[in-house]
């Protein structure tokens, strides 16, 4: 099977950092730019587009319950259970949250609609970043290492769903 699509529809799908990644990974930062500029159509194969995640995602403008799933993803994936109760690498979920927005090159010319929900999702994340920073932070020691952890739960808190 093959898919066409184009650019700007994985950037509105959240899913062009995956791309990125996975299939355009040799090209330089200019060849991407000049890619999503000309926005042309392009073919994906069947286990290109399993890779990315394109096969699990429908297109919505509502960019905050997509981050919302993804940070729940990333809890659910990666959250560890120490002493009976769920916690998430403090490292991890940091770097989730401020990472996602690479999901967004800056040179994509998005549609109003997006445009506005671009910005509300900025809000939202700056908003849940200062939720993130009154938490309590559990410190646990393994093998002459220490790890800094947050509950998993009080991560979940911070989301408005």
């Amino acid at each position: 099977m093959q898919i066409i699509i184009t650019p700007s529809d994985l950037i509105i799908r959240c899913i062009f950092d995956k791309y990125k990644k996975f299939c355009i990974y040799d090209k330089t930062e200019e060849d991407i730019k000049q890619f999503v500029e000309e926005n042309n159509p392009l073919s994906l194969s069947e286990q290109d587009a399993y890779a990315i995640g394109l096969l699990k995602i429908i297109e919505t403008d509502n960019l905050i319950h997509r981050f919302n799933e993804n940070i729940l993803d990333i809890l659910q994936i990666k959250s560890n259970i120490i002493q009976d109760e769920l916690f998430i690498n403090k490292n991890i979920i940091l770097k989730e949250i401020e990472t996602y927005m690479l999901k967004f090159p800056t040179y994509f010319k998005a549609p109003f609609n997006y445009k506005v929900a671009l910005e509300d999702l900025i809000k939202y994340i700056s908003e849940m970043n200062k939720k993130i920073e009154k938490l309590e932070v559990i410190t646990v020691k393994q093998k002459e290492k220490v790890f800094n952890y947050y509950k998993s739960l009080d991560i979940k808190k911070c989301l408005n769903i």
